[in-house]
């Protein structure tokens, strides 16, 4: 083999190793960098979870600190003291403070209350009370919200004329009478608004009923019982030591117990 060619061959192959080595450490420093990446999320994942929960715990410790009866009765001292502020003023300046406070509302809106404040004077329960008047009184508290569709009783009235000259009754005598079955015509269908008005008033007194039911429901979260009577006893243990372990239980729930 001539020299030259063997030269040729053997730069080849240095130039050849050489790539490889670049190659190599190209991606070795690739390798680095992205575990250097990796490190620093992991990193700042760890540091935004202990700021998200020492947050939290601030958050419940000033929580702790704060009873929502003594605010209430706080602000309703200040509005009381307000009050007499005002009224102390208006003495002061010779001013009537029953009749400077109407200045605040309107005509309309105090005509309106005190409208509403005599239909439910009307309504207050003075004595005992039976089904039969409970379910009247209930029958006139649903009337009084009710707006009936006046167009569609015209229309109904003019057709009711019609009929009564095609059949040569008198149109003045058109008032329905407990004994007319002409509400039960088989054409006489309620329109869709109406179908849908009787199912929000429907749904809004389940509702109501619900809200307003007085019987003890049972928590269906946070179910930590096998039977009644470990319900109970549970209950009775949560009674007096739970603002004990209030703390180690949110810290468990947080997963930042020690």
């Amino acid at each position: 083999m001539p020299p030259k060619r063997k030269n040729e061959e053997v730069e080849d192959t240095q130039e050849h190793d050489s790539k490889r080595l670049h190659t190599e450490e190209e991606s070795s420093t690739k390798l680095t960098d992205r575990l250097a990446k990796l490190k620093e999320l992991k990193r700042r994942r760890a540091t935004e979870v202990e700021q998200g929960n020492r947050r939290d715990r601030n958050l419940e410790f000033q929580r702790s600190k704060e009873n929502p009866r003594l605010e209430a009765r706080d602000a309703r001292k200040k509005a009381e003291a307000l009050k007499l502020l005002e009224k102390q003023e208006a003495e002061d300046k010779g001013e009537d403070y029953e009749r400077k406070q109407f200045w605040k509302y309107s005509a309309e809106s105090t005509a309106l209350w005190e409208e509403k404040m005599a239909k439910k004077a009307q309504r207050a329960n003075h004595g005992f009370t039976d089904h039969t008047q409970a379910a009247h009184k209930k029958y006139e508290r649903l009337m009084s919200d009710f707006k009936p569709d006046m167009s569609s009783y015209q229309e109904k009235r003019l057709q009711t004329i019609e009929r009564a000259i095609r059949n040569g009754e008198d149109p003045s005598d058109i008032v329905a009478t407990a004994n007319s079955l002409d509400y039960a015509d088989i054409d006489d269908k309620p329109s869709k608004e109406a179908i849908e008005r009787l199912a929000l008033e429907t749904k809004k007194q389940i509702e109501q009923r619900e809200t307003r039911s007085r019987e003890r429901k049972q928590p269906t979260d946070d179910i930590s019982w096998i039977n009644e009577k470990n319900r109970v006893f549970n209950q009775k243990i949560a009674r007096f030591y739970d603002k004990y372990t209030k703390e180690i239980r949110d810290n468990l729930e947080r997963g930042t117990a020690l």
